[in-house]
C-alpha cells in the first residue's frame, strides 16, 4: 500500500539520484536497500548512527519513483512498463512547451527534464521541516559518508516546499478544493490494476503501483497582480474570498455564486458544500430573478476558466485509465533568483498520481481541457503567461515490497 499525506500543513522535499556508469545493478540494489533501511528507522524515530537517541518521526512518509532510464541499465530484470514507454515530458528547452499541444512552457531562465535525466526520485513529506530535511541529510550522509565518494548513486537535484496553513495558493485562491476526498475513488485513480489497466503479463508486476508526475512551476505574480479581482475570479472560476464556485456571469460581467453561499459572512472559512464544482455543460442553477448574460456566453466564459477546464464531470469509473481524474498534491515554494531586480520567486511543486500517465497528458494537451492555454480564462482576460516550468518529470512508483519498493526491477 502506498503512503499519501492528506492535505494539511506539511513540509515537502524531493531529491533526484543518478546511477553512475560502471556499477553493477546488484550494487545499485544493495545501496537502495540500505538507504531504505535508513528511512524506516527515521519513520520510527531512530537515528541510524545513534540508535539509542530518540527523535520525533513527525509523521514522515517516503516514496520512491523510477524514471525511464532505470530500465535501460544493463542487467535489470524488468522491461519498462508498456503504459510508461514514451510517456515523458518533452526535452527541456527554454520557452518551449512541456508537451506537444500544451500551453504551459518551460521557464526562459532555467529548466530541466528530471524524468529524462535522472534515474530515481525520492519524495519526503512530514509534519515538520526538520523531519523532511533530516531525511535529505541522512541520504546524503549515507551516500557520501559510508561510501567515501564511491557510491553508485549521485544526488543531483533537491527541491523543497510547504503547504500553507491558510489553504490558499500564491494566487490568493483556495487550493485543492476539488481534489478527491473519497478514499475509494482516490485509490481507483491512483493504483495500477491488472484488469482496469488491461495489463499484459509482463507488466503484472506493476499492479498496485502508480505513476507520479512532478512539475516545479514558477508563478508570475507581477503579471497576476495586474489583473483585477473580478477578472481573476473569472479566470480561476471561483470566488476569491470564499472559494465558492462561480455558476454564472451577469450582464455587467460580474461573477454569480451559488445561491445561499455565505460569501457575505464575516467567517474566513466556509462549508465545503459551497466548494462543490458545477457542471458548466449543464444549465446552471440560477434563479429567474437574476439577470444573466446569454446562456451560451456565460457558459463559454466559465468553461474557459481554470476550474472549468480541469474539472469536467463524467460518470466514468475512476479506475478506468480513460478517466481524467488525477490525485494531486501541491507544495508552495519561495526560491532565490539571480535576478538583481527581484531576488526571489514563488511557485508550486505540483505532484499528481494516476494509474496511467495518459490521464495527465490528456488534461494538459486536449483543447477542451488545458490544451493551448497557460492557466485558464479567455485570451482577453489572461493575456500573459502566469505559469512556467523549471523542472518536469514522470516516474513509475512501485508498490511496497521487501526489502525496498522496486527491488524486483533489479533482482
Amino acid at each position: 500500500m502506498l503512503e499519501f499525506k492528506k492535505h494539511g500543513n506539511h513540509s515537502f522535499a524531493i531529491l533526484f539520484l543518478r546511477v553512475l556508469t560502471g556499477f553493477d545493478v546488484g550494487y545499485v540494489a544493495d545501496t537502495l536497500k540500505k538507504i531504505w533501511e535508513v528511512y524506516e528507522q527515521l519513520k520510527k524515530g531512530v537515528l541510524v548512527d545513534t540508535p539509542k537517541c530518540r527523535i520525533p518521526s513527525s509523521g514522515l512518509t517516503v516514496l520512491i519513483g523510477y524514471g525511464p532510464k532505470i530500465f535501460n541499465l544493463p542487467g535489470v530484470r524488468k522491461k519498462i512498463p508498456r503504459d510508461f514507454f514514451g510517456k515523458q515530458f518533452l526535452p527541456a528547452i527554454a520557452g518551449e512547451p512541456i508537451l506537444e499541444g500544451c500551453g504551459i512552457k518551460y521557464s526562459k531562465h532555467s529548466c530541466e527534464n528530471v524524468g529524462s535525466s535522472e534515474h530515481i526520485a525520492i519524495q519526503f513529506i512530514s509534519e515538520t521541516q526538520m523531519a523532511t530535511h533530516r531525511a535529505v541529510v541522512e541520504t546524503w550522509q549515507h551516500l557520501y559518508g559510508n561510501y567515501k565518494n564511491q557510491s553508485c548513486l549521485r544526488l543531483t537535484k533537491l527541491y523543497t516546499g510547504f503547504q500553507r496553513d491558510d489553504g490558499r495558493s500564491w494566487l490568493g485562491f483556495h487550493d485543492e478544493v476539488s481534489n478527491m476526498k473519497d478514499a475509494i475513488e482516490r485509490e481507483g485513480t491512483i493504483s495500477i490494476n491488472i484488469k482496469s489497466n488491461r495489463l499484459k503479463p509482463d507488466d503484472f508486476w506493476t499492479e498496485s503501483g502508480t505513476y507520479m508526475a512532478f512539475l516545479r512551476t514558477v508563478i508570475d505574480l507581477d503579471a497576476w497582480n495586474k489583473i483585477g479581482l473580478k477578472d481573476q475570479e473569472l479566470i480561476v472560476g471561483r470566488d476569491k474570498r470564499s472559494g465558492g464556485p462561480i455558476i454564472g456571469v451577469d450582464r455587467g460581467g460580474k461573477p454569480i455564486l451559488v445561491e445561499n453561499n455565505p460569501s457575505s459572512s464575516s467567517a474566513e472559512f466556509y462549508d465545503p458544500k459551497f466548494h462543490d464544482h458545477p457542471d458548466y455543460f449543464k444549465t446552471p442553477p440560477i434563479s429567474d430573478t437574476t439577470e444573466v448574460k446569454e446562456t451560451a456566453s456565460s457558459r463559454a466564459i466559465l468553461s474557459q476558466s481554470h476550474i472549468g477546464r480541469t474539472r469536467h464531470i463524467s460518470m466514468i469509473s475512476s479506475k478506468d485509465p480513460t478517466s481524467r481524474r488525477i490525485y494531486r498534491q501541491g507544495f508552495d515554494f519561495v526560491a532565490s533568483l539571480s535576478d538583481e531586480k527581484k531576488g526571489f520567486g514563488v511557485g508550486l511543486n505540483f505532484i499528481s498520481f494516476q494509474n496511467d500517465p495518459k490521464r495527465l497528458f490528456f488534461i494538459l494537451t486536449d483543447p477542451r481541457w488545458m490544451g493551448k492555454t497557460n492557466f485558464g480564462g479567455s485570451p482577453d482576460l489572461l493575456q500573459h503567461d502566469i505559469l512556467s516550468v523549471m523542472s518536469a518529470g514522470m516516474f513509475f512508483v512501485p508498490a511496497r515490497e521487501k526489502p525496498f519498493p522496486g527491488a524486483s526491477i533489479f533482482r
